[in-house]
């Protein structure tokens, strides 16, 4: 079978789960991946002639991806702020609407000298990698409940020569703090926050892969890590410090008001790239 060959089994294979052109994406995502070659090389590379050794490998990927795992878990790999980090089914796979919050923490690094930044429930690291990587005179610290999470955001910190400080922590613990005295200038965070209510409208590569503990938030009570944080901020935060934090777009009068009440200030809603409410700013006076 040859290169094109097979790219077009896999097109074919996943086009009950995805569009045509969302099935044929992947499916040369996946061959560029495996191969090593940029798209063009793939193109012209169309009449090579797989061998049985790669058949298998690609066989064996072919079923995983029919089970609707995501690409990013079968290779392994996700790319996020033009670095490649390692991913495993413990983390959330890094979204560009991400790459955005760290656009935001790297501005606001920028206003400060030698910045103390503390990312919590870094799952895969990436925001604290790449914050650490933008920033080299910033002192970062991450945190996770989960020990497998942290475990990969480690491994990926020492692959991408990162230097981060990471610690075992849930976010609703306000009373045992893992950096202290530390104080700091900016918090950032991209907590649960998609409520159980609207599960069966996504997507079976996020709800059938994706760890829970990191999506969904009880519908009852949608706002219990932000709640958390904002605790959290008032304990840790410099006077002129700031938190920024992805964020689910339909709470965000619901966010305003709890930061309000915790002595918060300058609250403001940012877009993303599909524009959405997506990231939340407060100052801590």
């Amino acid at each position: 079978m040859t290169i094109r060959e097979y790219t077009q089994l896999i097109t074919q294979t996943l086009q009950p789960l995805y569009d045509p052109r969302e099935a044929a994406a992947v499916a040369k995502a996946y061959m560029g991946s495996r191969l090593q070659m940029p798209a063009y090389q793939l193109a012209l590379s169309g009449d090579e002639v797989l061998t049985a050794e790669q058949i298998l490998q690609f066989d064996a990927d072919l079923a995983k991806l029919k089970s609707a795992c995501p690409l990013q878990y079968v290779l392994e790999s996700a790319e996020f702020y033009g670095m490649d980090f390692k991913v495993n089914p413990s983390v959330l796979i890094p979204r560009p609407e991400t790459e955005e919050l760290v656009s935001l923490v790297v501005q606001q690094c920028a206003q400060r000298d030698c910045p103390n930044v503390w990312d919590l429930g870094t799952g895969s690291g990436c925001i604290a990698v790449a914050v650490a990587t933008q920033v080299p005179n910033a002192h970062v610290f991450a945190t996770d409940l989960s020990a497998s999470a942290l475990s990969l955001a480690q491994e990926n910190a020492r692959q991408l020569n990162a230097k981060v400080t990471f610690a075992c922590h849930d976010m609703r613990d306000v009373e045992h703090l893992p950096f202290a005295p530390n104080r700091f200038d900016v918090l950032v965070s991209n907590p649960p926050y998609i409520p159980q209510r609207v599960r069966g409208e996504m997507h079976p590569n996020v709800v059938e892969h994706e760890p829970d503990m990191a999506l969904f938030v009880p519908d009852e009570n949608p706002l219990l890590f932000y709640e958390a944080l904002a605790d959290l901020g008032t304990k840790v935060l410099k006077h002129g410090g700031c938190m920024l934090m992805e964020t689910y777009e339909d709470f965000h009068q619901e966010l305003m008001d709890l930061f309000c009440s915790k002595g918060y200030v300058n609250g403001s809603s940012m877009l993303d790239i599909n524009g959405k409410k997506r990231m939340f700013y407060v100052l801590w006076p």
